[in-house]
C-alpha cells in the first residue's frame, strides 16, 4: 500500500481505495461463488475518550483496535478505515460463523488490555446479487442490532 491508499493513523486501507478493494473481493465472490463476509466495526466510546483524555488517547485507541483486528484476521482480509470511529473488514472464503468467532476474540482481546475498550460489530454475508452498498448497509444494520441487543 502506498501513502495515498493507506489511512495514516491506523495503517488500514483509506476509505476510497479500501472500498475499491472490498468491491473487487465482492466481484470475485460473485464470479466464483465463494463466500465473503463483511464486518462493520464501531469503536465504542471514542468520543468520550477524546473528550476526557484528549485526541492523542483517542488516536491510540484507534491504533489499538486496528492492530488487534489485524492480529486476528488473515493478511489478505481487507481492513478499511470507513469513518472516524468505524472500520470495515472484508473476509473472503469465510463463513459468518467463523467471522463472528474471530470478532468475538477481538472484543475479548481489547477488553483484556483495558476493560473500558470495546468495539461493536455487525456481520453480513454477501449474497449473489449484492452491490457493495447493499452489503455495507446490511453489515451496518447488523451492527445497530448488536448495539441494541447489548443495551437491553
Amino acid at each position: 500500500m502506498t501513502l495515498a491508499t493507506t489511512d495514516e493513523l491506523t495503517g488500514t486501507w483509506a476509505r476510497r481505495s479500501g472500498l475499491a478493494a472490498v468491491s473487487r473481493e465482492l466481484e470475485r465472490a460473485h464470479r466464483t461463488g465463494a463466500k465473503l463476509v463483511l464486518a462493520f466495526v464501531d469503536v465504542d466510546g471514542l468520543k468520550a475518550v477524546n473528550d476526557v483524555h484528549g485526541h492523542v488517547a483517542g488516536d491510540a485507541l484507534l491504533r489499538l483496535v486496528s492492530d488487534t483486528i489485524r492480529a486476528n484476521v488473515r493478511p489478505y482480509d481487507v481492513l478499511v478505515r470507513y469513518g472516524g470511529d468505524e472500520l470495515l473488514c472484508a473476509m473472503p472464503n469465510l463463513t459468518a460463523a467463523d467471522a463472528r468467532e474471530r470478532f468475538e476474540k477481538i472484543v475479548a482481546g481489547l477488553r483484556s488490555v483495558n476493560t473500558g475498550h470495546s468495539v461493536t460489530f455487525g456481520l453480513a454475508e454477501a449474497e449473489s446479487t449484492d452491490s457493495l452498498e447493499e452489503l455495507i448497509v446490511r453489515a451496518d444494520q447488523a451492527l445497530l442490532e448488536s448495539r441494541r441487543a447489548s443495551r437491553s
